[in-house]
C-alpha cells in the first residue's frame, strides 16, 4: 500500500527524495536516496526521543551500526506534526526478517546480540536526565501488579453474569496469587535494591522491550530497533523478557532455556545478584497480571475467545515452568 498524501507531505520536511513506500507494521517503510527509512508515527515526549537518540548514536560509535537512529527534519527537530498535532518520527531501517521463535539457531544468535548489547550499554547521564528515564524498584512494580490482581479479583466477584475469562481468573486467582506473593516475600529478603541502585550509578543501559519483533536479520548482519523504553535499569530485566516470552511459545522447555542461558553468559557472564534477579522476576506470575490488566483495560461485555485459551495455556504450562524455576534455585 502506498503512503498517503498526508504522509507525503510531511516527509517533505525532511531532506530525502522518495523513490518508493510500502506498509510496515503499523507503519511504512520508504525507499530513499539517503537509504531504508521507516516512517510511523510517535506518541512519546520529545526529551524521551532526544534521550533515545543519545544511546542509539552511542551503540554506533560502539560497533553497533544497525540500530534505528531518528533522523531529524530541516529545521533539526526529531518529530514533525501534521495539523491535528499528531507526531511522526523518520528512522534508519534495515532490510529483514523479524527472529523466528520457533528456530533455536535464530534465537540464541538473537540472545547473543542482547549479551553484545549489553557490553556497551553504559553511558553517563546528562545533565537533562538527572533522576529521569530510571525503572522503579521491583519491589515496587511487584507490590502495584499484586494490588491490581486483587482489584480486578474484586471487580469480577461484583458482577452478577460472569463470563468464562472470569470465571476462570477467579478458579485460578488463587494459585496465581500464591505465587505473586512469594516472589515478593522473596524479593524483601533478597538485596536486589542494591543491585539496581548500582546499576543505575555505573549508567547501565536497558533496551526496554528485546523481544523477537525488535531483531532483525539482514544479510550483512543483525539490526537492532525500537529503544523508545530504553532506561537506565538491571539489565538482566531484557535477558528475563526475551527469555520469558520465547519459553511461553515453548512451552518452558528446560533445554531450550539452559542453551538461552549459555548463549548470552558465552557473551556476558551473569553475577550471583544477577542470577538471583532473574529467578525472582521469573518467579512473578507475569502473564496472570498482564492477562488480567487486559481484560481490566477494555470493553468487559465482550472477552474474546482467545483470552480464555490464554488463560487456560498459562493453566496448562505451570508444572513446567515450575520445573525450571526449580532449575534456576
Amino acid at each position: 500500500m502506498e503512503l498517503n498524501d498526508k504522509g507525503l507531505k510531511l516527509l517533505e520536511q525532511y531532506d530525502l527524495q522518495v523513490q518508493g513506500t510500502r506498509r510496515g507494521r503499523g507503519s511504512y517503510i520508504c525507499e530513499t536516496d539517503k537509504g531504508l527509512k521507516l516512517f510511523t508515527d510517535f506518541a512519546g515526549s520529545s526529551n524521551r526521543l532526544a534521550f533515545v537518540n543519545r544511546v542509539l548514536y552511542h551503540l554506533r560509535e560502539e560497533g553497533f551500526t544497525k540500530v534505528d537512529v531518528v533522523m531529524p527534519n530541516k529545521e533539526g527537530e526529531l518529530y514533525c506534526k501534521d495539523w491535528e498535532e499528531n507526531r511522526y518520527v523518520v528512522k534508519d531501517w534495515y532490510a529483514g526478517r523479524e527472529c523466528d521463535t520457533k528456530n533455536e539457531g535464530e534465537i540464541l544468535e538473537a540472545v547473543r546480540n542482547l549479551a553484545r548489547l549489553h557490553q556497551v550499554m553504559r553511558m553517563a547521564p546528562g545533565p537533562e536526565d538527572a533522576g529521569k528515564y530510571e525503572a522503579v524498584s521491583l519491589e515496587e512494580d511487584f507490590v502495584r501488579k499484586n494490588r491490581e490482581l486483587k482489584k480486578v479479583r474484586t471487580f469480577i466477584r461484583g458482577r452478577h453474569q460472569k463470563n468464562p475469562f472470569e470465571t476462570g481468573y477467579l478458579n485460578y486467582f488463587t494459585m496465581f496469587f500464591e505465587q505473586a506473593l512469594s516472589a515478593t516475600e522473596q524479593l524483601g529478603s533478597q538485596n536486589q535494591e542494591e543491585l539496581q541502585k548500582r546499576s543505575i550509578e555505573d549508567g547501565l543501559l536497558c533496551h526496554g522491550d528485546y523481544n523477537q519483533h525488535q531483531v532483525l536479520f539482514c544479510r550483512d548482519g543483525i539490526a537492532t530497533t525500537n529503544f523508545i523504553k530504553c532506561r537506565y535499569d538491571v539489565q538482566v530485566s531484557d535477558l528475563y523478557q526475551f527469555l520469558r516470552k520465547i519459553l511461553e511459545k515453548q512451552n518452558w522447555s528446560m533445554e531450550l532455556g539452559r542453551s538461552i542461558l549459555n548463549a548470552y553468559e558465552q557473551v556476558r557472564p551473569l553475577s550471583a545478584s544477577e542470577w538471583e534477579n532473574l529467578r525472582l522476576r521469573l518467579s512473578y506470575p507475569e502473564k496472570f497480571w498482564k492477562l488480567a490488566n487486559h481484560y481490566y483495560g477494555r470493553n468487559k461485555a465482550w472477552i474474546p475467545g482467545k483470552n480464555v485459551e490464554k488463560l487456560e495455556v498459562l493453566v496448562h504450562q505451570q508444572e513446567r515452568r515450575n520445573l525450571f524455576l526449580k532449575m534456576l534455585e
